[in-house]
This record gives C-alpha cells, sequence and structure tokens, in this order.
C-alpha cells in the first residue's frame, strides 16, 4: 500500500498557489494545496527560524484521528473533525483570489481570500505547539487556533496593509519622518549639514545624522523607527513601548574623516541586524564596534541609562512610540562584566564616570 488505498484516493504532490518574499526579513511566504488540504508556511532563510506552517483548510471530508502516518511520510495532515468549522470540506484555494500581507515586522505573514483572512502566522508561531491562526479552524486545532472575531491580529493585518499602501502616496512614511527627525536632532545637538544615507539603496530609506561640534561628535539614525523590529513582542509584555528604535553614538571630537565614516558605516550596520537576522536590539544588549576608531573598545552597550546620555524623544508618526538607544563603547574586559554579571552592573561602573564614556582614550572601569 502507497499513500492511497483506491486510485481515485490518491494524493496528489502540493502545488505552489502563492509565493512573496518578505520585505524586511530572509524568509518567503509560501501557499500550497493538495486534492485533500491547503497549507501556508513560511520558509528563513536562516536555520535559526526554520520552517513555520499552519494549517488553512481540508478539501475533503476530515479525519477523526491526526494522519500521523501521513506526517512520517512527509504529508500535510487535514486536520481534524473536532476543530474543523466545516468537517465535510471545502473547495479548493483559487491562487486568482489569494493575497499575503506580511506584517509590519517582517517575519510574520497573512493569507488573505477577497480581501477577508483565511490564516496568520505571527511571530510567536511554531512555538509550543501553536502554529497560527486559521480562519476555518474551531478551537485550538492541532495544525492551527481559530481566529476569533476579536483577535488583535484583525488590527495588525489591516495595519500592515495601510503601511504597505501609504508607500504610494504623494509623501510616503519616510518623507514625513525624515525632516521631523532631523530637525529635532538639530534642536538638540547644532545644525549639521552632514547626512548619510544608510539604506543601501534598499527599501526602507533610512538617513544617518552627524554633528561635529567642538567638543563632541553625535551621530544619530533618521526612520529606522518606521518597521517595528521582529520578535520582541516574544519577550516583552510592552513590546509596542521599545519596539521601535533610533540608534546613536556620542564620541569626543578629533576623529579622522576616515573614522567618521567608519563609525557612519558600523552604524549602518547595526540598523540592518534586528531584519537580516530576525532578531532585535534592546536596553542592555551588546554589540561588536567595528570601527578604525575603535581603539581597545571594540564592543559596545546599548543603553539610553546613563546620567550623562541625552533622553530623546523621537518625533514618530501618528501615535506610535520610538525608543532611542545610545552605543556606549566597551572594551572586552567590560563585555566579560556584562557576561557574567549582566548589563546592569556595567552600566553602573560607567554612569560613576560621566562624560569620560564618551572618550576613546578612557580607562577601563574593570
Amino acid at each position: 500500500m502507497g499513500l492511497f488505498s483506491r486510485s481515485n484516493n490518491k494524493i496528489e504532490t502540493p502545488k505552489v498557489l502563492l509565493e512573496l518574499r518578505s520585505p524586511s526579513c530572509p524568509i518567503t511566504a509560501i501557499v500550497e494545496q493538495d486534492n485533500r488540504t491547503a497549507y501556508f508556511y513560511l520558509f528563513g532563510d536562516n536555520d535559526d527560524f526554520r520552517v513555520k506552517s499552519c494549517w488553512v483548510r481540508n478539501l475533503a471530508a476530515a479525519p477523526e484521528q491526526i494522519e500521523e502516518k501521513l506526517m512520517e511520510k512527509g504529508v500535510p495532515p487535514m486536520l481534524t473533525t473536532e476543530f474543523c468549522k466545516f468537517p465535510e470540506g471545502q473547495e479548493r484555494l483559487n491562487e486568482n483570489n489569494l493575497e499575503i500581507v506580511w506584517l509590519e515586522e517582517g517575519d510574520g505573514a497573512a493569507l488573505l481570500e477577497n480581501g477577508e483572512i483565511l490564516a496568520i502566522i505571527p511571530s510567536w508561531g511554531g512555538n509550543d505547539g501553536f502554529f497560527g491562526y486559521a480562519r476555518d479552524c474551531k478551537g485550538e486545532g492541532h495544525f492551527a487556533w481559530e481566529l476569533s472575531a476579536d483577535n488583535e491580529m484583525h488590527q495588525r493585518v489591516k495595519n500592515a496593509a495601510a503601511f504597505v499602501k501609504a508607500w504610494d502616496e504623494d509623501e510616503n512614511p519616510f518623507q514625513l519622518l525624515q525632516p521631523e527627525i532631523l530637525n529635532y536632532y538639530d534642536e538638540i545637538f547644532g545644525q549639521s549639514d552632514k547626512y548619510y544615507g544608510i539604506d543601501n539603496s534598499e527599501w526602507p530609506p533610512k538617513g544617518l545624522y552627524v554633528y561635529e561640534g567642538a567638543e563632541k561628535i553625535v551621530f544619530a539614525t533618521v526612520a529606522v523607527s518606521l518597521r517595528p523590529q521582529p520578535k520582541i513582542e516574544m519577550y516583552f509584555e510592552n513590546s509596542s513601548e521599545i519596539n521601535r528604535i533610533e540608534i546613536g553614538i556620542i564620541l569626543r571630537a578629533g576623529l579622522t574623516h576616515d573614522q567618521i565614516n567608519s563609525v557612519a558605516s558600523f552604524i549602518s550596520g547595526i540598523t540592518a541586524i534586528p531584519w537580516d537576522y530576525i532578531t532585535f536590539l534592546a536596553q542592555g544588549h551588546t554589540v561588536e564596534f567595528n570601527t578604525t576608531a575603535a581603539g581597545k573598545f571594540k564592543y559596545g552597550i546599548l543603553t539610553n541609562k546613563l546620567k550623562v546620555l541625552p533622553q530623546m524623544n523621537i518625533p514618530v508618526l501618528g501615535d506610535l512610540k520610538t525608543l532611542f538607544l545610545w552605543i556606549v563603547p566597551i572594551s572586552s574586559s567590560e563585555l566579560e562584566v556584562v557576561k557574567e554579571s549582566g548589563s546592569q552592573e556595567l552600566l553602573y561602573k560607567l554612569d560613576s564616570i560621566g562624560e569620560e564614556i564618551f572618550s576613546l582614550e578612557r580607562e577601563e572601569v574593570v
């Protein structure tokens, strides 16, 4: 016996109906169906992401038990009768009626049919027995959970679709936000005519403000906050307050032109980390400070908790919130303190030296 008992029950090879690449993350969304069931998948390029799947609908009568033998053969299982709103099965999906909407973070997506949500795989899909939400599931099924009318993901998908549409307006989100942030920086730090594009001509646009003062050089990103970071809501309840970030660094004046360019390039790379690696940056995180200016301070800690650091109130679009994180260069020995005792221990020591944190010639605090 193969995968069928009678010739008219043969399981077809799944057909790809729709495929779409995430605009932000190295992830591809795919919709597949055979003659028994339809599934929504997210395939990540990185091993850490793995494949995420969510049942969409059965195309034939639902089984009473989980099809474990078929699953062992790599065949997508039907959802059991217990969890099906339509246990007798539904008609095949028509690819012409389907649309994929990526959530704003770029690591989750929704499948729509004629504008109505069929399935959603959010950031936390694929964890702890949860695959995703499906309109035609009832209860908490083995391969999908019910998408109830009051699920907040409905609004998240609407927001994501509106965000995509906003880029076709006469003034897109970047054109609205960039001058607001630049004006804010000019008021806080001083008028500057140094501005770098740090998006490598890729969407979405983002920039870097640089102010060279008599005593300090300030670098601060522009419009990185247009996108919320991936994955952060899996770890923080207040994720909407910390998932949009701008990043900066303050250094003592005296850097060469090449060193300034090196720091600018470094910050550009840091702003890509959340989406390239499907992760997030937050208070207390550390990064490599890969610049020609680094000297012995080859790492950086992200924080806005030190007394000498300006407390930023970044302009936003609508009622969103943006967290500003400063990069403070630290040494290998100081990094070990973070690893052994946590970031708070090192921040306490750095706080005690005041404006010395801006100097790449300072003494280590350990």
